[in-house]
Formats: structure tokens, sequence, C-alpha cells
């Protein structure tokens, strides 16, 4: 994380051996909340940062590189940080340098009068040695600070929603989320995708479903994210409530092709008949031993 640079290569691009991380985001949890959309955002943060750890991605946030593709056929996945390697060493020198002068102005007979000396050598010392204590103490701060708090400290704040930079924000925490995935791909030597489940949509009020499309849209944004959206809603619920927002400036009031722009790959499942819905019922039954117990019982009670 600190000294290495991923390369994704041709190599890494052809690998089958994939990882899904499933997340499901169920909307009506957050109907209560004013944005809906930074639920889905905060949720998919929390879930990413409980599935590797807090401190790879702490680590990352503060010294951690965007992956670089390989140039050519190079099959090299990891290139020495020799900037970061070059100022750690001139900061350790410095530092060392600086301790020493200190204990020579402190210890060495003779010396010790020499005020200027005793200056110069803390001066140096504790200059160079804050650095070091600044790096540790923004990794503390990511470590103890997780980005769903950034998010949701950004989504209370008034004086803030209403700025440009808003949503730049929330997009460049998604984009070091994007940049820490494809880290851990180099890392583990496997492509990951992140599948987003979102139910409830249906369920929520207009303004709020044409946030989450938002939000999906914003993920969605890199061609290189790792996302991949299940949408379950139902058309007829979310159309009307598409049309009856702003988003569909532009598209003729057309719920059902803002649907099709937004969604990859529609399909629907019909509805379930009368003897679907039995077998469906009598196998939701089986599981359960107390129902079991009393259908029998009844029966044994009858005879």
């Amino acid at each position: 994380l600190a000294f290495y640079e991923p390369v994704v290569t041709e190599g890494h691009l052809r690998r089958k051996n994939l990882e899904f991380i499933f997340i499901r985001f169920s909307a009506w949890e957050f109907a209560g909340c004013d944005k809906l959309w930074a639920g889905l955002v905060t949720t998919l943060c929390h879930h990413i940062r409980q599935h590797f750890g807090a401190l790879p991605l702490s680590v990352f946030h503060v010294l951690g590189s965007r992956p670089r593709f390989a140039s050519g056929f190079s099959q090299r996945e990891w290139i020495l940080k020799k900037g970061t390697c070059l100022r750690l060493w001139g900061l350790l020198l410095v530092l060392a340098a600086g301790v020493a002068i200190l204990l020579v102005a402190l210890l060495v007979p003779g010396i010790k009068d020499h005020h200027a000396l005793k200056v110069a050598g803390s001066a140096v010392a504790s200059l160079s040695g804050s650095s070091l204590v600044l790096g540790a103490l923004s990794i503390l701060k990511n470590l103890l600070v997780s980005e769903k708090k950034k998010i949701e400290r950004l989504t209370d704040s008034d004086r803030f929603a209403g700025q440009l930079g808003f949503m730049s924000k929330i997009r460049g925490e998604v984009e070091v989320l994007v940049d820490f995935l494809a880290f851990m791909e180099v890392f583990e030597r496997r492509r990951l995708r992140v599948v987003l489940e979102i139910t409830g949509l249906d369920l929520c009020y207009p303004e709020k479903v044409a946030g989450v499309f938002n939000a999906m849209a914003t993920l969605l944004s890199d061609a290189n994210a790792p996302f991949i959206f299940l949408l379950a809603v139902d058309p007829s619920v979310i159309v009307p409530c598409l049309e009856q927002t702003g988003c569909m400036k532009g598209l003729a009031d057309n719920g059902y092709l803002y649907l099709n722009r937004a969604v990859t790959l529609p399909f629907s499942i019909p509805e379930m008949g009368a003897r679907s819905r039995l077998r469906s019922v009598e196998a939701a039954i089986r599981t359960r031993e107390d129902l079991m117990y009393r259908i029998i019982a009844g029966n044994v009670a009858k005879t």
C-alpha cells in the first residue's frame, strides 16, 4: 500500500477468477431520511470497509495510489514508488541528523554551552518528525472516521448541501473506493465485482426514487467501476413516480423510456399462478417446524 504501485496488465484483464461481493440495499429502510440516494452510497462504503477491513482502506486513503495500465505486453504488476522511498529515507536521515546534533549539544563537554546548536538540533528533529507524525495521524483519522460518517456529515450540513462542491465530495469518496477495489484486484490476483441488490424502491416517495437513479448514475459514471446493480421494482409503480419529478425533461415525460436508458438488461418475471403460489406456501411451511407440528396436530385431532 505504501511503497508499491499496482499495474493492471493484459493478463490481469483476462483472469477468469471472479469474486462477487453482494450488498443488499432496502430502500424502504432509508425512506424516512431526506436523501435516500445518500443511504445507497453509505451502505456501499460501509460494506466494503467491513469486507476488507478498516486499516487497509485507511492506509490507502493516505498512501495508496490509483493503479496504472501496463504499456505493451508487460506482465509486471508492481512498481516501486521511488519518490515515496526517497522522501521517507530523506525524512529519516534528517531526523537522525537532528537527534545527533541535539545529543551532541547536550552530552559533549565544551559544546553544552552553545545554545544555538541545541535550538538547531531541536528544530531539525521536530520538523522531520512532525511530517511522519502527520502521516500517522492522517491514517488514524481515516481509521476512526469512516467514509459512511463523512458522507453523513456532508448530507447533514445544510450550508454545504446547496453548494456545487457537494456532489464532487461524494464523487471523490466513490473514486477512492473504486481505486481501492482496483488495488485489491491486483493484490488478490482476481477480479472483483460489487453487486448491489436494490429492493423496496417502489414503496418510497417519487423524488426519492429519482435520487436513487441519480446515485446509480454517479456510481456507474466511471467506465472501470466494478459495480453491478440488481434493481427489483414494479414498473407500473416506478414510472408514475419518475414522471412526477423533473428528471423526465427532454424525454417527452415518458418514464418507460427513462427506465430503458437507465437499465442495461431489463427483464420481467411473470405473475405467479395459483399452483405456483400453493407450492411456495407448502415449501415455506416445510421450513417451519412449529407450523408443521400444528398442521399435523390439527389433522390428528380431526381424525
